[in-house]
Parts: C-alpha cells; sequence; structure tokens
C-alpha cells in the first residue's frame, strides 16, 4: 500500500475564551468547513490543533493527525469560556512543534513544511509563562527556518497584537468579530492554505512571510461593513 508523505504541518491556535461565544456556531461551522476543504484538496497534510482559554492554555484535541482522519469540531468539544492567554498558548505550542521538527531531523524524516495559524477574536490578557518578546523570537527563529504563520484576529488591531510578536503584515488579517466574519475568515484561510499546499507540491518557490499573498478576504469584509456603518 502507498503512503502519502505529508508535505505541510498545520498548526491550528484555536481561541476559545468567553468572548467567542456569541459566535460559536460560526466558528465551529468555520473551522469544520476549513477542515473539509483541506480534505478534498489531498491527503499530504497533517493537522495539530490546539484550543486555549484561561482554564488551560494548552488542550490539544489533535496531535499530528492526518488532515483525512480529522475529526469536526462540536459543541461537546469547543466550549468557550475564561480570559485569553495568547502568548502562553502560542508559546508552548511553538516549543512543542520545534521539538517535533528536531527530532524528525535526528531520525533523518523527510522535513516537513510548517503553518503555524492564530485564530483569535481578542487580544492577550492572561498570559503566565510567556511575554510577547519571547514569542517574538521564537516565532522570528522559525519563520528564518521558513516556517509559515497566519494571524487571525477580531476585536483588535490585529497587525499591531501580531507585529509585537513578529508576525508580518501580509500574514495578518483583521476580521468582524461576529459569525458572518468569522465565517470569510475561515473561508480566506482556507483558499490561502490551498494555494500554498499547490506551490509545496509543485515545489514552486513562495515567500514564507506572505502567507495570504494580497487576498484578505476577511478583513475585506470588515472594511465594507464598517464603510457602510459609516454612513
Amino acid at each position: 500500500m502507498t503512503t502519502t508523505t505529508p508535505k505541510l504541518h498545520i498548526y491550528f491556535v484555536l481561541d476559545r475564551s468567553g468572548s467567542m461565544n456569541s459566535m460559536v456556531d460560526d466558528v465551529i461551522g468555520g473551522f469544520n468547513g476549513f477542515v473539509n476543504a483541506q480534505q478534498a484538496d489531498g491527503a499530504d497534510a497533517v493537522m495539530t490543533l490546539i484550543q486555549f482559554d484561561g482554564q488551560d492554555s494548552h488542550e490539544v484535541l489533535a496531535d499530528a493527525v492526518s488532515i483525512a482522519k480529522m475529526k469536526p469540531l462540536t459543541a461537546a468539544t469547543f466550549c468557550p469560556r475564561g480570559n485569553t492567554p495568547l502568548y502562553d498558548a502560542m508559546g508552548h505550542v511553538l516549543a512543542d512543534a520545534t521539538i517535533r521538527s528536531e527530532r524528525r531531523r535526528d531520525e533523518k524524516k523527510a522535513e516537513e513544511n510548517v503553518l503555524f495559524v492564530t485564530f483569535t477574536d481578542g487580544g492577550e490578557n492572561a498570559s503566565r509563562e510567556y511575554t510577547h518578546t519571547q514569542i517574538f523570537d521564537l516565532v522570528q527563529r522559525r519563520e528564518q527556518d521558513g516556517w509559515m504563520f497566519a494571524y487571525l484576529g477580531a476585536n483588535q488591531d490585529a497587525y499591531d497584537e501580531a507585529e509585537r510578536f513578529g508576525v508580518s503584515e501580509g500574514s495578518i488579517q483583521n476580521f468582524a468579530g461576529d459569525g458572518e466574519g468569522s465565517t470569510v475568515a475561515f473561508m480566506s484561510l482556507s483558499d490561502a492554505t490551498i494555494n500554498k499546499r499547490a506551490k509545496i507540491r509543485n515545489s514552486v518557490q513562495h515567500d514564507n512571510t506572505d502567507f495570504f499573498e494580497g487576498n484578505k478576504h476577511a478583513e475585506q469584509d470588515l472594511k465594507k461593513r464598517t464603510t457602510r456603518r459609516s454612513y
């Protein structure tokens, strides 16, 4: 039987803080739509899914699971609560991902391309272990290794927040902090991921610091709705 060597490892850090409750159904649906689209695109990916909140900054729901075997989020597995320890969540996942990458290298296994996604509706407010400076250093080192980062944020200046810990401007999007906005954000993320997967498969050069390549549909949606409200 032929096995498919993973070409991309998607690390997904999902905000489960209490403020996400206002769009819980759309986040569940949007995430599941993202997974479905990646499954349809091919089996050459694996996913690690971590959700975080003030009670648990690092709950692992999937650990390097083949994209074909990813289980959907449900109301039982995604229950918003607590504050937003964003730095702690990112720090733990970056540390775990780095260890995995180094172990694969030591074992002479094929190197994985890495996409590190952060999806949140609020800024940092509860971390105890990591600071933004530490996250900045980790992100910069991994970006130099070729890792891709994507940061999607609502109810904040996502650029100000993400650039503080090293994510490049081309890999950041603001989105409207409601059900419609989160749906568009997941769709935009999915399109960009499929685009990068195609380039990786075909050995096409791409800029790992420009994940969205200018196609920021969630941000365009936010701007359109903000403009309409201003009249």
